[in-house]
């Protein structure tokens, strides 16, 4: 009895040291992941606060007193603040002395990875991007301060190629994962170099036939402070290098063409392109702004199918919820490839009405309610529709006339006024601004189409979505 007590209470011992090993065990791998937590915290503060420290140190470092140390090769006189700031000034100092300064600091190394990765151009010239790639690419990878972990090397990914292939190595992840695997790195969301990949990300899914649907609604969110498409904040979006967001502009009106994207998101996406951005503006406008026009060229048959949809939507929306004439919008979808822009004028009664039950409105004509304009009295609606080199205004109640200016005389008779009721609109029965004035009665139909002919504007040929 005394053998078997004593091997039952050595095994309930063994037991519970064997428990409190685990919990110890326990207790030591939450601390370190704990402590990996606040160490990664602490890269990502400092990584966050580098382009501000460097800018800071820009302004108060003498360049070419700098240079000159430089070219002496007299390392042991550059300052502390002097060999950290160095990477941020790569454009100055050149390839040949940038060599020369890292074989004397490694440490900075690193540095000049992520500095490289925050000012990736695309108009940066090819010969030149490629010798960069090259001399950062010699980063020790067994650097601490590097944590590089993508399993692509650091030349290849800093070349020219660069964002194509790290969205062709990430493609079958979500861009969530892409995002956070360049933010490891030391790359913020809001830089070029992110803004390409999230392009070249939305193009390779695609190219492979992939839903992009989910992609989208993570651009479109918001999360993470990235700002990559026009938003209704433009300080939000103020700091993201322009190419970057016409890139991503571009792929996303790509997407929008397929057929790989889904309802919601699309009428999200068109929302969101047509904001009230400082710098993209909206697309309808007579002269496209600068940004949107190298959207155009970069994917010019998708900005034209985008630009054409949201013509055809606020045609739509106005002839069938302010004036209520579907011979009126059957007439006009015939010259949706020959329209330029188109601009909705509610009355107040009619805009209130529409605010009321625009919950109720399908997404397209939800949409195209928000770009409407507010008259401020009358009520009479009216609707210009902008030609290459005509405009021509509708109005809402059936015994007004149609309108036809040139551009230069309508803008005359506004003489820089804010349009505040259907009337500023209207050149009345002897107008002298107007070029023509076609009234609604029998087979108005061909006689508005043969006026227009006369004027050079045709109606389109092509199949109607």
């Amino acid at each position: 009895m005394g053998l078997d007590s004593w091997l039952t209470e050595v095994s309930e011992r063994e037991r519970s040291l064997v428990a409190g090993l685990d919990t110890l065990h326990a207790q030591v791998m939450n601390g370190l992941r704990q402590l990996s937590t606040r160490v990664e915290a602490a890269h990502q503060r400092v990584d966050s606060k580098e382009p501000e420290r460097i800018l800071r140190a820009r302004q108060a470092l003498d360049v070419p007193v700098l240079l000159g140390k430089l070219d002496a090769r007299d390392f042991t006189s550059l300052s502390r603040r002097e060999q950290r700031a160095m990477p941020g000034l790569w454009r100055e100092v050149g390839l040949e002395r940038m060599e020369w300064f890292l074989a004397r600091s490694p440490e900075s190394w690193p540095r000049l990875v992520r500095q490289r990765l925050r000012d990736w151009s695309v108009s940066e010239e090819g010969p030149l991007q490629t010798a960069w790639a090259k001399l950062a690419g010699r980063c020790p990878q067994d650097s601490r301060s590097l944590r590089w972990k993508l399993p692509l090397p650091i030349d290849e990914i800093l070349g020219p190629q660069g964002p194509g292939l790290f969205a062709t190595h990430w493609k079958e992840r979500s861009l969530l994962e892409a995002i956070e695997a360049l933010r490891a790195a030391g790359v913020k969301p809001n830089t070029a170099f992110a803004g390409h990949v999230v392009a070249e990300y939305l193009r390779r899914r695609l190219q492979a036939g992939r839903d992009v649907s989910e992609s989208l609604t993570f651009v479109l969110s918001g999360s993470h402070n990235q700002a990559w498409l026009p938003q209704l904040a433009a300080g939000a979006a103020s700091a993201i290098p322009l190419e970057a967001r016409v890139a991503v502009v571009a792929a996303a009106l790509e997407c929008r063409a397929s057929r790989l994207l889904s309802e919601g998101v699309r009428s999200r996406l068109e929302e969101s392109l047509v904001s009230k951005d400082s710098v993209f503006g909206d697309p309808r406008i007579k002269t496209l702004t600068e940004a949107w026009t190298q959207v155009r060229q970069r994917s010019p048959r998708a900005f034209d199918d985008f630009l054409s949809a949201l013509i055809q939507q606020d045609l739509e929306f106005f002839f069938e919820r302010a004036m209520r004439e579907e011979d009126r919008r059957r007439f006009w979808l015939r010259y949706l490839g020959s329209i330029r822009s188109t601009t909705c004028w509610l009355d107040p009664a009619t805009y209130g009405e529409l605010s009321r039950t625009a919950a109720t409105l399908p997404p397209e004509q939800h949409a195209a309610f928000r770009r409407a304009r507010k008259l401020s009295k009358g009520r009479v609606s009216a609707f210009i529709l902008s030609f290459e080199r005509y405009v021509v205004v509708e109005f809402s109640d059936t015994g007004n006339a149609a309108f036809v200016y040139r551009h230069q005389d309508l803008e005359k008779k506004l003489r820089g006024e804010p349009v505040e009721s259907s009337n500023d609109l209207s050149d009345g029965l002897y107008g002298k601004f107007t070029t023509r004035r076609l009234t609604h009665g029998v087979r108005w139909q061909d006689r508005f189409a043969q006026a227009l002919l006369e004027l050079g504007i045709d109606w389109d040929r092509r199949p109607k979505r």
